[in-house]
């Protein structure tokens, strides 16, 4: 079996930012979905992991924004695995319009166990008869972001509420991307034109927990971001480029 997805579809008006093109928090969660469609296919849906008591929780995510789609355009989608490892697998994404790359991620994945919150070997669950394909994108190696934010500017604060909530009952990643954009304003984002977005995913959020924001500019210029939960932990960190 080819371990890959592809589906065409049109980018959404309810997709867009205000400038009428796809918006780069809609590209995390279209690629979050994407994970999610081709996942049953291969025997690993949230269905079938929740009846062994485990879920899938994305570790951190790239992803590289190279043209706009605008609302209407239409779109292939596709996403593969890579042959897994122990305990974490990356899965590759891609949006294309007219021949024409829109953008390209990936995501290392693991799978958690809901009651320890312990990873899972992925050896006693996925299947064997997987053809992987050996295609790359968005080459560039994952970044460690410092996770002490002690000193830098307090961005802004954001509350988690119930539409912030996955099936795992804490925040659904895609959704830190969504509060963290909402923090700066349509001007300042237009400015920003951003090419690279990158998010380390440290520890879960539940609804009702306030994340402060905490921003400081890294030395290529890049804007580096702490997720701070109540408790003074980070629970991600994320750098825009």
């Amino acid at each position: 079996m080819l371990c890959k997805l592809e589906k065409n579809s049109s980018v959404l008006i309810s997709q867009c930012d205000n400038t009428g093109h796809l918006s780069i928090p809609s590209i995390f969660s279209l690629f979050g979905d994407l994970a999610s469609e081709h996942a049953p296919s291969l025997g690993l849906g949230s269905d079938v992991l929740a009846e062994k008591g485990l879920f899938w929780v994305a570790v951190r995510t790239k992803i590289k924004i190279n043209t706009p789609a605008n609302v209407g355009d239409a779109l292939c989608e596709s996403t593969w695995p890579e042959v897994p490892g122990r305990a974490r697998c990356t899965r590759y994404y891609m949006l294309e319009h007219e021949n024409s790359v829109v953008a390209e991620g990936k995501t290392e994945w693991a799978i958690v166990d809901l009651e320890t919150g312990r990873p899972h070997k992925l050896s006693e669950i996925y299947p064997e008869n997987l053809e992987h394909l050996p295609d790359v994108v968005c080459e560039e190696p994952f970044i460690k972001i410092t996770e002490d934010f002690s000193g830098c500017e307090l961005l802004g604060k954001y509350t988690i509420c119930s539409t912030d909530i996955d099936l795992g009952q804490h925040m659904n990643n895609a959704r830190y991307i969504h509060a963290l954009f909402g923090l700066f304003t349509c001007c300042e984002l237009s400015e920003m034109n951003i090419s690279f977005v990158e998010i380390n995913f440290r520890a879960q959020c539940y609804e009702g927990d306030e994340l402060s924001f905490f921003i400081r500019i890294a030395d290529d210029g890049a804007r580096e971001i702490g997720i701070i939960r109540p408790d003074g932990k980070c629970a991600a960190t994320a750098r825009i480029a």
